[in-house]
């Protein structure tokens, strides 16, 4: 242990050294290297077991229309999860002396100043900043960061109908130009919009990613000379995983005399984010800094290099079975590393005897074609099938990156404008969307393969639970049909009942007796919730008019 860690917390970890230790640091937030930080933690994947294990939430179980599910959080990309271990330390240590800061005549006021200075330095140290750089809290994460950064180059306009007047006072030269590219979340693309800025979107190139020659052509444009130039761009896609090459945009931006900034949200979970001679935009003001120096502090503690390796393992494994399966489309270039984010479409199945080409040269052309005749499940219905079927936390939608997801559903400017029509009237059903999905490094193994199963099992049959749901075309949401289910179960319970007849109780119920004498492991849950997702899909087929 360093010898700057002095001072011990209780907060409940696998043993009393490792908790002096973590606890210790959590409070001086003095941890220098990731060595010294690793200390006596033991192997990484001990590590990960322990983080697991903080997780609030876990294996806490919740109602479906088809029984009790273990919920399964797979939507990291929206929202992290919250760790045990932080919010105790916060609620014993933190909050009971909690007060205003910037004031030295109160305890309170004394000890909450000294914590978020200690915070906001040792977030500049994890992200290699240096004397030179700043770091500003600005609210409710990159949304108000951006905010902030239109304020700050004076393109924030208080009102629309003070954008109108404003704009028509300001010179050509006086007005900046801001490039955002193709992957940006609304909040990095609507509100530059709706500024006083001119703005300038880059487009995909024929691989999918950012058109760097574009960029190039665009900011060598006679009609931007001699103005204010900034690059906003998104340094990965919450829609694909696609990461930017932050580095070569902002070598490209700076040769042409343009300010480089990136929205690091769907990216900063996963790598070790580091700048040099930039100002950084970054999260919320008091308690909220001390726990996001504390999130920063459990990415350092695990290891980069630990992290790194889950979520490539996870991807590459992921992406070969989805890709593989003809019922599910992966949106985005599927040939580049990518972070384990994944956004697709399912298609309910044709008859296996069409698959008998799928090997052939031109297999991915015909496949492309198959599913153009065909309509994909709607987003919304399968993230809801993940939910009820098996308690699997998804997401469903456009994901807030509607052009870019224009772009990967190769939705062409007719369509969309007719699809805009109907929105605006009112049908919010109609919006494009798709289904997402993330793996977090701290995921277990046993929770990624289940997640994989249930995946291939919607691709299979999902199809055949669409009777049991009502679509509202106004508000987009799939609401369950109770009726239509005891339906099946009486129709089910009628066709058995002459066979059931020279059953005694003691058989029907023996094999459940034995279950519920032992607890069922994870790993049990999650088959019996397969298991039980087939039997209903066989119910459900044989009064269905259905070939599949």
């Amino acid at each position: 242990m360093p010898s700057s860690m002095q001072g011990t917390v209780a907060m409940g970890v696998p043993t009393v050294d490792e908790a002096k230790r973590l606890a210790t640091l959590l409070g001086l937030l003095r941890v220098t290297t990731s060595e010294e930080q690793a200390g006596t933690a033991g192997a990484s994947e001990d590590k990960l077991e322990w983080l697991r294990s903080q997780l609030i939430g876990k294996n806490i179980e919740f109602d479906t229309p088809f029984g009790r599910r273990m919920l399964t959080y797979a939507d990291q990309t929206a929202s992290g999860r919250s760790l045990r271990y932080i919010e105790d330390y916060l609620v014993k240590d933190v909050l009971p002396f909690y007060g205003n800061t910037h004031t030295e005549d109160s305890h309170v006021g004394s000890k909450t100043t000294r914590l978020v200075h200690k915070a906001a330095r040792y977030i500049k140290r994890c992200m290699s900043a240096g004397p030179n750089d700043v770091l500003i809290f600005c609210g409710s994460g990159t949304t108000a960061a951006i905010k902030r950064l239109q304020e700050v180059i004076g393109v924030a306009a208080p009102s629309v109908e003070l954008r109108g007047r404003l704009s028509t006072q300001l010179r050509t030269e006086e007005r900046w130009v801001i490039f955002v590219g193709p992957y940006e979340h609304h909040s990095n693309l609507l509100s530059w919009r709706q500024s006083l800025a001119d703005v300038v979107e880059i487009r995909v190139n024929a691989d999918g990613l950012i058109d760097i020659a574009a960029l190039e052509r665009a900011l060598s444009s006679p009609e931007y000379k001699n103005r204010p130039m900034l690059g906003s761009f998104s340094a990965c896609s919450n829609v694909t995983g696609i990461m930017t090459d932050t580095r070569e945009i902002a070598r490209v931006l700076h040769q042409h005399g343009a300010y480089a900034c990136f929205d690091f949200a769907a990216r900063i979970q996963y790598t070790m984010m580091i700048l040099k001679s930039e100002r950084m935009l970054a999260p919320p003001p008091i308690v909220q800094k001390i726990r996001t120096s504390l999130a920063f502090w459990v990415k350092e503690y695990i290891g980069y290099d630990r992290m790194g390796l889950h979520e490539r393992v996870y991807s590459e494994t992921a992406m070969k079975r989805l890709v593989s399966n003809p019922n599910i489309w992966v949106l985005g270039n599927t040939n580049v590393e990518r972070l384990p984010i994944f956004s697709f479409l399912i298609y309910p199945p044709v008859k296996d005897s069409l698959y008998n080409i799928v090997d052939q040269p031109s297999s991915d052309r015909w496949l492309e074609d198959v599913r153009r005749k065909r309509q994909p499940l709607h987003g919304r219905f399968v993230t809801r099938l993940f939910n009820d079927l098996f308690g699997i936390q998804a997401r469903g939608g456009c994901a807030c990156a509607g052009p870019y997801g224009h772009t990967l559903l190769k939705i062409e400017n007719d369509l969309s404008l007719r699809l805009r029509s109907a929105i605006l009237q009112g049908y919010s059903g109609l919006k494009p969307g798709w289904t997402r999905l993330s793996f977090s490094y701290y995921l277990s193994k046993e929770e990624f393969k289940f997640i994989l199963s249930a995946i291939e099992f919607i691709a299979s049959y999902g199809h055949r639970f669409l009777p049991l749901y009502e679509f509202d075309w106004i508000t987009g949401n799939w609401t369950f049909k109770k009726e239509a289910i005891k339906y099946l179960l009486m129709k089910e319970e009628l066709a058995l009942a002459t066979g059931l007849d020279h059953l005694t109780e003691n058989d029907l119920f023996k094999d459940e007796a034995k279950i519920e004498k032992k607890p069922r492991a994870i790993q049990d849950k999650f088959e019996s919730y397969l298991e039980e997702c087939k039997d209903n899909c066989t119910l459900l087929a044989r009064y269905q008019a259905t070939d599949c």
